[in-house]
């Protein structure tokens, strides 16, 4: 019964409370004294904010995997700014050629008339704004 009350303390008080407020809690929850400390058990005190610690880093690691979902090029080292990473590439000429002459060899490119306009290197910081 313990710790179904201490589990809805912790989720109720986990928004605004830093860790410090939610030792006290677990404390005042399991009944610690000053004046009981050198017989006190502090393990159920200490399962229930080692509790609340690992509810707090389970919600960093959603918040970073769903970053990190919508923003795949924060997983390579030097593409955070690129907006281009993973897209194909606009190659600028249509063909080449190699061909053999008298002489040796011709070597030529045949550029397109228009490129698109392509993506801009510096990209939002979070794409999950963008729909």
């Amino acid at each position: 019964m313990k710790s179904v009350i201490t589990l809805f303390f912790m989720l109720s008080y986990s928004a605004a409370a830093d860790s410090n407020d939610v030792m006290k809690a677990c404390l005042e929850t399991y009944e610690y004294s000053v004046e009981k400390f050198d017989e006190y058990d502090f393990s159920e005190a200490a399962a229930c904010h080692s509790d609340y610690r690992v509810m707090m880093n389970e919600a960093k690691l959603d918040e970073l995997r769903d970053f990190l979902k919508h923003n795949p090029r924060y997983r390579v080292p030097g593409q955070s700014l690129n907006r281009c990473w993973g897209k194909p590439r606009e190659m600028p000429f249509e063909s080449s050629y190699i061909k053999k002459t008298e002489n040796g060899f011709e070597a030529g490119v045949n550029y397109k008339d228009k490129l698109p306009a392509g993506c801009y290197e510096n990209a939002p910081w979070d794409n999950r704004d963008e729909k």
